[in-house]
């Protein structure tokens, strides 16, 4: 799996070289100057270093020429940041930028707002900042300048799963490069292009653009991006379940790792997939080995999703192991990670969603406006027109109502699909995630008897996909849907909680209906025929139940997770199984 931090390291190292840039020319003698130029020096690279000279600028800002005191707000907004005091950089950064004129300096500005809102999950004001960046790209005069702004936006797109806004971003910055092979824009555009792809799950796409990367960045003596794209390339192969070649592959590539930035976070993501690699081997010594130096790092890291799959892995070595105490405890750390993770994405795609439609209902505000504008002109020469005045009067008001009732109906329309999109599964055509946790949640809130949680994950769906192609995979998976809904009843909920995991909400069920209900369902998914699909294979499905009891689980997550359990035990024990929860232990 490729995980979202990967992007935001990319931005790290671009956004180095441009702000290291504001104090890149010859230092004043006057004291200031020469304090700020120590501050840029220290601040990318020992940023702990920066903290003395800010202080000393302190009791010299009533000196400061409005040059530097933009360069001191801005180098004190990224110590704040620096520092993780990140309500201190924001604050700081909205009560300054108004006074920010010059296009340059306010997207370095826009930067640290985004960047510092994002660490604090508020998604939208993240969006909307960068927004307001992406408009100062036709001011901007210098290639970096628009890297770091197209960069900023492409991390950002990225973390939000709008890969096709980020892929757009990725070009954007590519295009910087012309016709120069070597160019850093070239590089980075083209590592960025290879990683989405990706995170996208377009391999064959993401493999195509491997050569030209490391082409690109090799011209450009970039030893780093060539390694994230040699990086990514391996960790590929290992979820492509090539293990000897992966390791073969990312072995060497630690070792220079060590060398050029043994902090970065693609170390975790190797030594993850290292781990994974080894344990599918036989090599259990090594995949604890690289297992639990991935977990530490991603702990020491603090990166949500690192720390949900390190965990994850970790929990499946010492099952194999034999440690079942100790995965129990890293299988409850992954448990309450996912649910983190899920909250997480919850909250950023409900942002996307807002600030996307917002946005679109602005600009169709704008046209309409513009058309006003247009229809004032036209007025005052049909007056000066008497004998056609009461005709064209009549026109134009028959174009102003038109023009309302077309933007009155796309902007009800846009709402419906709005609506419909954040409630319903495009492939499926069920809940997605969002929505049935809601309408579960609700359920749980108001229904005063027996509540039943199912989770229904697809055995072998991988298998599915690598062998017959995705597009059969998407045949399966909502020839599965089909199936289960044949058994529901109309106040049952069935939704699609990410890939091949579903979950039925079973109201008024008793716990031994619910596991009748759930048989049901597993011997309806055997029971399709894959014919249709050109293809002849067999369908299962593992369930796992939880109902909620006074001795039990109680509320909506706590159900949740012990279906979760319930359906781990399945997978464990053969797949193609129900298996209910209890209280004692699934």
């Amino acid at each position: 799996m490729i995980v979202l931090g990967r992007c935001v390291r990319t931005i790290a190292f671009v956004a180095l070289g441009l702000a290291c840039s504001l104090g890149a020319g010859a230092a004043d003698p006057s004291s200031v100057d020469a304090l700020l130029a120590e501050i840029s020096t220290y601040l990318f690279s020992t940023p702990e270093k920066a903290v003395a000279p800010l202080e000393k600028l302190q009791a010299l800002q009533s000196s400061f020429t409005p040059v530097q005191n933009e360069r001191y707000q801005l180098y004190y907004a990224s110590s704040l940041g620096f520092r993780g005091r990140h309500e201190e950089r924001i604050s700081l950064v909205q009560s300054f930028l108004p006074q920010v004129k010059t296009p340059a300096r306010r997207a370095r500005f826009l930067y640290e707002l985004i960047d510092g809102s994002t660490v604090l999950g508020r998604y939208e004001a993240a969006l909307l900042a960068m927004n307001q960046s992406i408009l100062l790209l036709p001011r901007l005069e210098s290639a970096g300048e628009k890297m770091n702004v197209l960069q900023s936006a492409l991390a950002l797109s990225s973390s939000l799963h709008a890969y096709d806004e980020a892929l757009d971003f990725a070009e954007r910055l590519y295009s910087l490069s012309g016709d120069t092979v070597g160019s850093y824009a070239a590089c980075v555009g083209l590592t960025d292009k290879v990683e989405l792809n990706f995170m996208r799950g377009d391999r064959q796409q993401a493999r195509s653009l491997v050569p030209d990367a490391i082409l690109a960045c090799d011209a450009n003596k970039n030893q780093f991006f060539t390694l994230l794209v040699k990086t990514l390339v391996a960790i590929d192969l290992i979820d492509s379940e090539k293990y000897a070649t992966g390791i073969a592959s990312g072995l060497p590539l630690l070792r220079q790792f060590s060398v050029l930035s043994q902090s970065s976070d693609y170390v975790t993501q190797l030594e993850e997939a290292l781990a994974r690699a080894y344990l599918k081997t036989g090599n259990v010594e090594q995949a604890e080995h690289y297992g639990f130096q991935a977990y530490q790092r991603a702990q020491s890291g603090k990166v949500l999703l690192l720390q949900e799959k390190t965990s994850e892995t970790m929990a499946a070595i010492q099952r194999a192991q034999g440690q079942l105490v100790k995965a129990m405890g890293y299988y409850d750390i992954n448990l309450a990670l996912k649910k983190k993770v899920l909250d997480d994405q919850l909250q950023k795609n409900l942002a996307y969603q807002r600030v996307k439609f917002e946005t679109q209902d602005k600009a169709n505000q704008m046209a309409l406006l513009e058309q006003k504008n247009k229809n004032l002109n036209i007025e005052k020469e049909l007056q000066q027109g008497r004998n056609q005045n009461l005709i064209l009067l009549m026109t134009l008001s028959l174009v102003v109502l038109t023009l309302l009732g077309v933007w009155l109906a796309k902007t009800l329309r846009q709402r419906n699909i709005f609506r419909q999109s954040a409630q319903v599964d495009g492939l499926t055509q069920v809940s997605n995630r969002a929505h049935f946790v809601a309408s579960a949640r609700q359920v749980f809130r108001s229904a005063k008897t027996g509540v039943s949680l199912v989770l229904l994950d697809m055995d072998f769906f991988k298998k599915i996909n690598d062998t017959y192609g995705h597009a059969t995979g998407d045949w399966v998976l909502r020839a599965v849907c089909d199936a289960v809904k044949t058994q529901l009843r109309k106040t049952d909920l069935l939704g699609r909680l990410g890939g091949e995991e579903f979950a039925l909400c079973l109201p008024l069920f008793t716990p031994e209906e619910a596991k009748a209900m759930a048989e049901r369902c597993r011997a309806a998914i055997a029971a399709i025929d894959t014919g249709p699909s050109g293809f002849s294979f067999e369908i299962t499905a593992s369930l796992g139940i939880a109902s909620r009891d006074i001795n039990g689980p109680l509320n909506f997550e706590e159900t949740l997770a012990a279906a979760d359990k319930a359906l781990y035990f399945s997978k464990n024990e053969g797949r193609n199984r129900v298996t209910v929860y209890q209280h004692s232990g699934a």
